[in-house]
């Protein structure tokens, strides 16, 4: 509700070219205690003067010289726009056409002359309670629509920054499922190595007997030719077998991190024996092109092997229907490169930029754990190497590992 102090404290504008009415109006409002009362005869000023004051009324008579009120009128709705408009008519125009006009172009009431104060003064009061509630439900609005507009970026911003801690959360939580995947496949690998150690020594221990009684034999026995090249080759057959599981016992024990120079073409072609059954299997005619001067490399040699294993076992998987294998090898200036190519099925552009992540794989789960090429990745560059790959579908792969004649970078872990 208004007070009635609000409404004698509002602003009043008197627009009339007789100074005697204007005097008459004015002792009426001062006595009935309003404090804002400002006049004028010109009605040329009123634009000016309703733009500077922004009266709650206005006390407009309508026959005036220059503007008639009608004009004013006008002018006062431009200014207003939409808003409401607070005019009074007081005027001796007896015509009820003028005054129906009046209304119509915009005044709110309309009062003729000679005028009964008293009703003046209730015609006035009446308008200003209702422009001065007009006002304050407009202020509420605004209000409201701020504090709308106010919750609605905050609402936004909350939405944002749950949205980034729901996001944060999944990260988090893909990434302890990771390391979860991670520890459950080393304890795997920890478990596999014990068990080809244990293999490797059961196996060791009948094949030296088999051997040492053939060498005894061999020895101290005058066999015939064809029995003589028999046991020559059982002795053979035993040292390559036992040799074998010697490599297999080698390769699975855990890495003792401490760097040695390596000879890379007894390295890969250690990892090509353990591989030869299965290229003959599958068809896969291997090609070595071996640089003639091939300098040692300061590496990890387990670590090594692991990497050069890794990408034999990636070319035979991308062979199905046999090809080729070729392995080069260089001398560049300051480290050697290694490069290992097959004719097989190649790798798709989409996931060429995933193939180094880890537990990425396109092999399905039967075959693949994608751990392979991202474990390689991590020891090549941990020796101060690098590894890439090129690829086209349907032609092949090439990796290309680069390692530095000397220890270069961290000390592999």
């Amino acid at each position: 509700m208004l007070d009635k102090s609000d409404i004698l404290k509002a602003k009043i504008l008197i627009v009339d070219d007789e100074s005697s009415n204007i005097m008459v109006l004015e002792t009426a409002l001062k006595q009935a205690k309003y404090t804002s009362v400002t006049s004028t005869t010109d009605p040329r000023e009123v634009a000016f003067l309703y733009q500077e004051l922004r009266p709650d009324i206005v006390l407009l008579d309508l026959r005036m010289p220059h503007f008639d009120g009608f004009e004013v009128i006008e002018q006062i709705k431009h200014i207003e726009g939409e808003s409401y408009a607070p005019i009074l008519v007081l005027t001796a125009e007896s015509d009820p056409a003028i005054r129906l006009k009046a209304l119509q172009v915009g005044a709110r009431d309309f009062l003729s002359k000679p005028l009964d104060l008293s009703e003046v003064l209730c015609r006035i009061r009446n308008i200003l309670e209702v422009h001065l509630l007009n006002k304050s439900l407009e202020a509420q609005k605004d209000f409201i629509e701020q504090r709308v507009h106010q919750r609605t970026i905050d609402l936004r911003q909350a939405n944002q920054q749950l949205k980034k801690e729901i996001a944060e959360r999944k990260r988090s939580e893909e990434e302890l499922q990771k390391v979860n995947q991670q520890l459950l496949h080393a304890e795997k690998l920890s478990a596999l190595g014990q068990l080809a150690a244990s293999i490797a020594h059961e196996f060791n221990n009948p094949l030296m007997g088999i051997r040492n009684t053939l060498e005894q034999v061999q020895r101290g026995t005058h066999l015939e030719d064809s029995l003589a090249e028999l046991v020559e080759l059982s002795i053979n057959e035993s040292n390559r077998v036992m040799n074998l599981a010697l490599q297999l016992k080698d390769f699975y024990r855990p890495s003792s991190g401490t760097r040695h120079p390596l000879n890379l073409h007894h390295a890969i072609d250690d990892m090509l024996m353990l591989k030869k059954n299965e290229f003959n299997k599958e068809n896969i005619q291997v090609i070595k092109e071996y640089s003639n001067c091939l300098p040692d490399v300061s590496v990890v040699e387990d670590q090594i092997k692991q990497v050069i294993l890794n990408l034999l076992q990636n070319a035979n998987e991308a062979c199905p229907r046999g090809g080729a294998l070729t392995i080069r090898t260089r001398n560049l200036d300051s480290a050697v490169e290694v490069e290992i190519e097959d004719t097989g099925q190649g790798i798709q552009q989409e996931y060429m930029e995933k193939i180094f992540d880890p537990f990425f794989t396109t092999k399905g789960e039967v075959k693949g754990t994608g751990l392979g090429l991202s474990v390689s990745y991590g020891i090549i560059k941990r020796h101060g190497g690098d590894i890439n790959v090129s690829s086209n579908k349907g032609k092949g792969s090439k990796f290309t590992i680069t390692l530095p004649f000397k220890e270069n970078g961290q000390d592999p872990t």
